[in-house]
């Protein structure tokens, strides 16, 4: 997020986070999220989706799609099970789409602290517990 904020802001544009849920007036944008979240929550609709994203957009996007949910989707639950701790300036700078998305919300941010020190394990396993 702090990506997209940095090159909105680069290219003096500005970005509701609202509208990415909504397709961001990307060409087809509302398919590609349903299938993502479809493919992520394991929904019983993931196949009439699949088919219909690789009819309106082909088997190549298809495969594209199911990459791109498959590869976030890992590095979410990569960070997730190790515990990566958001550092001071990033905790402190991400507060707010924070909020705003419900990400505190997540098992996960436990890692962080409210206040934004990150909690650091002390020791390997204590990345486990």
């Amino acid at each position: 997020m702090s990506l997209l904020r940095a090159s909105s802001e680069a290219l003096s544009s500005e970005v509701d986070i609202d509208d990415l849920e909504a397709g961001a007036q990307v060409e087809n944008g509302d398919l590609l999220v349903r299938y993502a979240e479809s493919a992520v929550l394991g929904h019983s609709d993931l196949t009439a989706l699949r088919e219909e994203v690789e009819d309106r957009l082909g088997r190549k996007a298809l495969i594209e799609a199911a990459a791109t949910v498959s590869a976030f989707e890992g590095l979410n639950r990569i960070a997730d099970v190790t515990g990566i701790q958001l550092d001071d300036g990033l905790a402190d700078e991400s507060a707010d789409f924070r909020t705003a998305l419900g990400l505190d919300a997540y098992s996960g941010a436990s890692s962080t602290k409210s206040q934004g020190r990150p909690g650091r394990a002390q020791n390997v396993m204590g990345i486990f517990r």
